[in-house]
């Protein structure tokens, strides 16, 4: 970690133990981030919306030094860093923006683990999706706004309200 940039990153959990390591790094003053998206569970008696984690066994994490990635690695339930090349993969702050913007406005959200074609891009400039960045795609019959997370290999599907599309980006 000799060429360190303060970046978000990426951390894998042990299974359904996204809640603790989120808690852990907040109480080591490591800033994170666990997306959530709620979901309705049904069973015999009642139907009950729960918070579940929108990318199971994933925290996001923003590290300002190699110290706080070492404090990190001490949390218990963290597995690993996100890697590609031997190197912990930065994420841009703009990825981490468009799903926070869609985890606050968009109550339907889709995770797609399947190769979509891309759409055309846009950018919303009015109502709670302000500020961000997209594709509009034709996916199972319906226009959906799509936000892709590279890191993961993942896209986030939301349905498109008309009135929230403003001017195409430039390719």
């Amino acid at each position: 970690m000799s060429q360190f940039l303060p970046s978000w990153y990426l951390i894998y959990t042990r299974s359904r133990q996204e809640r603790k390591v989120a808690e852990q790094l907040s109480r080591c003053s490591i800033v994170n981030y666990l997306p959530l998206k709620k979901e309705r569970r049904k069973w015999k008696d009642r139907v009950k919306t729960l918070e579940m984690p929108l990318f199971p066994s994933y925290v996001f994490v923003f590290l300002e030094d190699p110290l706080q990635y070492t404090i990190s690695m001490q949390v218990e339930g963290l597995c690993h860093y996100v890697k590609f090349n031997n190197r912990i993969a930065p994420i841009s702050q703009q990825e981490i923006d468009n799903i926070r913007v869609l985890t606050v406005a968009g109550s339907e959200l889709e995770v797609c683990y399947d190769h979509i074609k891309p759409g055309e891009k846009y950018a919303i400039q009015e109502g709670p999706l302000n500020g961000l960045s997209c594709e509009i795609v034709h996916f199972k019959g319906h226009h959906k706004f799509l936000v892709r997370v590279e890191i993961l290999r993942r896209a986030i599907l939301m349905d498109v309200p008309a009135v929230y599309i403003g001017e195409a980006l430039s390719h």
